[in-house]
């Protein structure tokens, strides 16, 4: 009689739960708003994507979104839209050589009109400009003048997943190696770049979590390379590594990470490792489409919320044709969110139909919002508003 009610007590439980996870599921949606929508212009240099971009905050408490263009242009661009006034469409001008050269820009850093970095990362070189196009300093970012990669270096690896951030005087850069991290079994400290303004100084900090030093390869950098946030505390960050359920945090004054809560998703699948001798063969390419990893850690500092992002593996089919180089059906993805009680609110789906592009996930006063990708408009950039319902 005992044993019927044990096991009477642990199935209604378990009705119990996926009850109720039945019932959240079905009154908890992520709904993409289009009336909650905001437009930015589009100019002949620019695009209506980008991997790279920046919220900035003027005085006045009117958010800037800085972006650059992915592609190669000389002079190089960065464009300035404003979220309270359209009209606003500035477009910088960089150059890339002479006495003002800041190289081929790959990441940058808006702090004002009078400070912007400018980083180019094939040159290991980071430069100080105004609005203007002066370039004030240079920094170099290697030991050597070299400017191969060898065991020791590191390649700036900033986009909207990672942005450079300041604190005081010094420029925190996120970073890749320029070997692969297996070589050292992922036990070295570089994937962030303490740069001293004052000296001209760098470091490199944050390693891996235990989980990746277990001896296996863990592909490449959407499967290796963390996702950094700040916090409600700016001495820390949140770091979100792709294939590890936790998310931890970093402090900047002790240099030290700890696991910081658990924000796994339901809808992933635990990975299985490949070789590294494939890395460069269809094996190799097929662990980079057939695996499942967290996208990014954001957090929302207007209502104290975490989100993070969760990619799904290709299909089968659409693996076979993008081996082939032909398009595949698009992943699904989907969005975890977390209180600031660290309670979790739900994974959310992202409506495929929707073309939505996460590393656009900004989040403003009034709410977070996510650009759109379109083959109809090519003058504005789109942001749609993302609410729970």
């Amino acid at each position: 009689m005992r044993c019927l009610l044990i096991l009477f007590l642990l199935s209604f439980a378990f009705y119990s739960c996926k009850n109720d996870e039945a019932i959240s599921n079905a009154v908890k949606i992520l709904a993409f708003d289009s009336e909650g929508q905001k437009s930015l212009p589009v100019n002949d240099k620019s695009v209506t994507s980008s991997l790279l971009s920046q919220v900035s905050v003027e005085e006045n408490g009117k958010p800037l979104f800085v972006h650059l263009n992915y592609f190669r242009s000389d002079p190089n661009y960065l464009f300035i839209n404003s979220f309270e006034d359209s009209a606003l469409d500035l477009k910088l001008e960089f150059e890339s050589e002479g006495p003002n050269g800041v190289g081929r820009v790959t990441e940058f850093y808006f702090h004002s009109y009078d400070s912007i970095f400018l980083v180019d990362r094939y040159r290991y070189l980071v430069s100080l400009a105004d609005s203007s196009g002066k370039v004030i300093r240079s920094y170099r970012l290697k030991k050597n003048e070299s400017n191969r990669p060898d065991e020791d270096s590191i390649l700036p690896w900033s986009n909207s997943k990672s942005r450079i951030f300041l604190r005081e005087k010094f420029l925190f850069i996120p970073c890749i190696p320029d070997t692969d991290p297996f070589k050292n079994l992922y036990k070295r400290k570089n994937l962030l770049i303490k740069l001293d303004l004052e000296t001209g100084d760098f470091k490199t900090l944050l390693g891996y979590p235990q989980w990746y030093q277990d001896g296996n390869y863990w592909g490449g950098p959407d499967h290796m390379v963390p996702s950094i946030s700040p916090s409600e505390d700016p001495d820390m960050l949140l770091v979100s590594f792709p294939l590890v359920d936790s998310v931890f945090v970093y402090d900047l004054n002790t240099e030290t990470m700890t696991p910081y809560f658990w924000m796994g998703s339901s809808k992933i699948d635990n990975p299985v490792p490949t070789k590294f001798e494939d890395s460069q063969l269809e094996q190799g390419r097929r662990f980079q489409l057939g695996t499942d990893y967290y996208f990014s850690i954001n957090y929302d500092p207007s209502r104290k919320e975490y989100w993070r992002g969760v990619y799904k593996k290709y299909d089968e089919e659409s693996i076979a044709k993008m081996l082939k180089r032909e398009n595949g059906t698009p992943n699904h993805k989907s969005i975890i969110i977390y209180n600031e009680d660290l309670e979790r609110v739900g994974e959310f789906d992202l409506d495929v139909k929707w073309r939505a592009n996460p590393y656009d996930l900004i989040f403003l006063n009034d709410g977070a919002y996510m650009s759109q990708f379109s083959d109809t408009i090519e003058d504005q950039l789109i942001f749609r508003q993302l609410t729970i319902e």
